[in-house]
């Protein structure tokens, strides 16, 4: 909800922003009569929208780049969105409990669709796990990233709140190599890439209680 409010409210910055001749054809841009240059904390210099709790930052080509809101009036943003070159928002980054670090970042796809929603759980400020979600609502995938180097190296796919089935990067190649499918808790198979060509070659079958049945050879 808080970020459905940001989102709204940025449009009335925007507004703000596009006011008189300060928009021209295709989108936002920087208003005539010049504006202040900053350099944020990317290292990047911008030309900034300064309107109190709001902030708007925009290119050297004056298309607005950032947003920032600052919703508690601490002096420090705790919403900021980032825009691609077409202005559509694809990233929106969330200080929830106001200590100054990111909480909870929200992709966007092109089309302005949230596509999953990452958080941390080792490293403060450093997003280690991202959830998509279905069109209920509901957590459909997530991915962890355990070792910290960015990238994914464990997955679980949901049904109804439920985990049916677990991938894994054992060797930390950027590939996946292990596959389990579960039922109600239980392993029921599993698949593996043993040979590292990126495809399964063997599968494990259990039984009730996790027994392993039988190991099968996989062919293309």
């Amino acid at each position: 909800m808080r970020t459905r409010t940001f989102v709204v409210a940025g449009a009335a910055l925007l507004a703000a922003a596009c006011s008189g001749r300060g928009c021209g054809w295709g989108g936002p841009k920087a208003p005539e009569g010049g504006l202040p240059t900053t350099t944020r904390g990317d290292g990047r210099t911008y030309r900034v929208l300064d309107k109190g709790t709001w902030k708007g930052y925009y290119d050297a080509q004056g298309r607005l780049s950032v947003v920032e809101y600052d919703s508690n009036g601490d002096g420090r943003p705790d919403y900021v969105a980032h825009y691609d070159e077409s202005k559509q928002i694809r990233l929106i980054e969330v200080d929830e409990d106001g200590d100054a670090w990111v909480d909870r970042w929200e992709h966007y796809g092109p089309t302005g669709v949230l596509e999953k929603v990452g958080r941390w759980r080792k490293a403060r400020g450093k997003e280690d796990e991202w959830t998509f979600r279905g069109p209920d609502g509901r957590a459909v995938r997530i991915e962890y990233d355990d070792d910290g180097d960015g990238r994914p190296d464990r997955a679980e796919t949901l049904r109804e709140g439920l985990v049916t089935g677990v991938e894994t990067d054992t060797d930390r190649d950027g590939r996946m190599d292990r596959w389990q499918t579960w039922d109600h808790g239980h392993v029921t198979s599993e698949v593996l890439d043993t040979d590292g060509d990126g495809r399964p070659d063997r599968r494990l079958v259990f039984g009730p209680g996790g027994r392993l049945v039988r190991v099968e050879r996989v062919t293309p």
